[in-house]
């Protein structure tokens, strides 16, 4: 599996704000293989831009991850190299990366909508791609407290 960019695991550790992507093709590069290491099994992702395929009753588990190491990593990634953007040639990567990650959040929202619909519990397993912040207890998600609070001393 791939991991993130190092810009997004040191913001994840140190909490500073908003990074500053000197080399926007490297991150997109970067970021791409970890958006497509994040993804569910059943989708495929072997090509950039990924497929936004019917999803309809596909297990969205793997992505369906809240907190800070969860989808709000990846919005923020997107959000500092949007910042960073100062040429059109990388508009089209970015744009692309856009519209794919709005593709998911929306069949999260069908997925999470199905699961209070059939009061299901979503099938939850360890995963290393956003690390150490869900387990499965009893049945119960329970999300670990972090270590570092950011914003605070």
């Amino acid at each position: 599996m791939k991991s993130r960019p190092q810009v997004v695991v040191d913001w994840g550790h140190q909490c500073d704000s908003a990074p500053v992507i000197v080399d926007v093709e490297e991150f997109h590069e970067k970021w791409v293989n970890w958006w497509g290491s994040s993804q569910p099994k059943w989708r495929s992702v072997e090509s950039w831009p990924f497929p936004r395929n019917d999803a309809k009753g596909e297990d969205w588990d793997r992505l369906n991850i809240t907190g800070q190491h969860g989808l709000f990593a990846v919005v923020m990634s997107m959000s500092w190299w949007a910042a960073s953007m100062n040429l059109d040639p990388h508009r089209a990567a970015f744009d692309a990366a856009v519209a794919n990650l709005q593709w998911v959040i929306e069949n999260l929202v069908d997925f999470n909508s199905q699961l209070q619909v059939t009061r299901a519990e979503p099938n939850v397993t360890l995963t290393n791609h956003f690390p150490g912040h869900r387990e499965r207890d009893a049945g119960k998600h329970r999300i670990k407290p972090s270590s570092k609070v950011c914003g605070k001393p």
